[in-house]
């Protein structure tokens, strides 16, 4: 029986698909780790009272 990997969708799956998985998980992380940053300034931003005038 052949495996899957020898196959042409096994191929395209590991060398093309795969790929562009992890590329877009990448992508994910980096854009949810820039969020937390502005989540965590805008609670700062929040947490700090304000001076009277």
């Amino acid at each position: 029986m052949t495996e899957f990997y020898q196959t042409g969708l096994g191929r395209k799956f590991y060398e093309r698909d795969l790929p562009k998985i992890a590329e877009s998980l990448a992508t994910i992380a980096e854009q949810l780790s820039r969020l937390n940053q502005n989540i965590e300034k805008l609670n700062e931003s929040m947490a700090k009272p304000e001076k009277a005038e």
